[in-house]
């Protein structure tokens, strides 16, 4: 048989008929509902430095380790809207060339384990530095890692790591062309992180290796942050399906990703000098706690402390989160509001005496 031949037949392998039995993607999550991070597939997470990037991964990782168990018990694995679809935990492979060993190792201890409510289980949780690897040895070792581990999920961050040199097309599609491979050999979707350009008004994925995975990825979330440290993460590109709904998020005292709420017009696009709001002012100047709390927990309402403090500044145009904070204190302090404690977690609501 000569080449022409042989090529002929492993092309008529790859032929795709009306009538090839195919299946459709398998999806880990849900985002607002909507189906995202197929598995065999790559999904790009790109942003500027420092703009959320590791808390989206910390959200994904935490959505799939968290125990059925845990859910069961009430903590319905609901993380800014990221939800897992199947019952059973993911395995996870996390492998950051990024930070240093103490920063991974805070963030999967204090963050992800907190979030998930209990510790990261070590037989699903697969998690390496490799920032003191040398160049040479880092490709290796991902693609060791993958194929032993066999992870639903990995979080490739970043896969700038494994190219000496970001602008070379040759080494681009090689690198991608790998990944791709391995994700749909292995059935797992592989996220990967890669910073945007250095230019504020340029988001384009960085160099050559930036251009490949964007043109090779199944989705592309995009992380940012504005001057009031309020995060938010888009789906930039899909090839499936479209989720519309940016996640907003703050960060809490400590330090987890909770969700933001507030109006775009105040809290984005206001300016520094926005006035607040004189519905609930008294004469001199001053908040009237019991007519902003009583608008704010009326009907019954309870909030937690960060739920109460961003509706807070919402409600009052209030810019400041120290300022918000402060108000609280002194409406619990004059017998406003008060706190109740429900399986173990804190929650603000009107006092008998204040509701009218």
């Amino acid at each position: 048989m000569d080449t022409t031949e042989c090529t002929f037949d492993r092309l008529q392998k790859q032929r795709i008929l009306p009538s090839s039995e195919i299946p459709p993607h398998e999806f880990l999550f849900t985002w607002h509902d909507i189906p995202c991070f197929a598995r065999g597939e790559l999904v790009a997470v790109t942003g500027k430095a420092k703009s959320g990037k590791t808390y989206l991964n910390s959200i994904l990782m935490s959505a799939a380790g968290i125990s059925a168990l845990s859910c069961r018990a009430g903590n319905k694995g609901h993380f800014l809207g990221l939800e897992r679809m199947q019952e059973e935990p993911l395995t996870v492979l996390w492998i950051d060339t990024e930070q240093s060993e103490d920063s991974t190792h805070e963030i999967l201890r204090d963050r992800i384990g907190a979030m998930i409510g209990e510790e990261p289980s070590q037989e699903r949780f697969y998690v390496f530095n490799l920032r003191q690897v040398n160049l040479k040895d880092r490709e290796l070792m991902v693609e060791t890692a993958i194929y032993c581990y066999q992870p639903d999920l990995v979080i490739f961050d970043g896969i700038r790591d494994i190219v000496s040199d970001i602008n070379d097309y040759a080494e681009a599609q090689r690198v991608i062309g790998i990944l791709l491979s391995i994700a749909s050999d292995k059935r797992t979707c592989i996220v990967c992180v890669l910073h945007q350009n250095k230019a504020i008004e340029d988001k384009t994925l960085r160099g050559a290796l930036g251009t490949e995975l964007q043109n090779k990825s199944f989705e592309t979330y995009e992380c940012s942050k504005d001057d009031d440290r309020v995060f938010t993460i888009r789906q930039s590109a899909t090839r499936k399906y479209d989720i519309p709904n940016k996640q907003k998020f703050i960060v809490n005292p400590d330090g987890l990703p909770v969700p933001y709420i507030g109006d775009d017009s105040i809290s984005s696009e206001g300016n520094s000098n926005s006035k607040f709001n004189s519905a609930y002012l008294l004469p001199e100047g001053r908040f009237d706690q019991r007519k902003l709390f009583t608008y704010i927990l009326q009907d019954g309402k309870r909030m937690s402390p960060e739920q109460l403090r961003q509706v807070v500044m919402r409600v009052g145009n209030i810019r400041s989160f120290n300022f918000a904070s402060k108000l609280i204190e002194e409406a619990k302090t004059q017998g406003v509001i008060g706190q109740i404690y429900d399986h173990n977690n804190k929650y603000y609501a009107l006092c008998e005496q204040t509701i009218f």
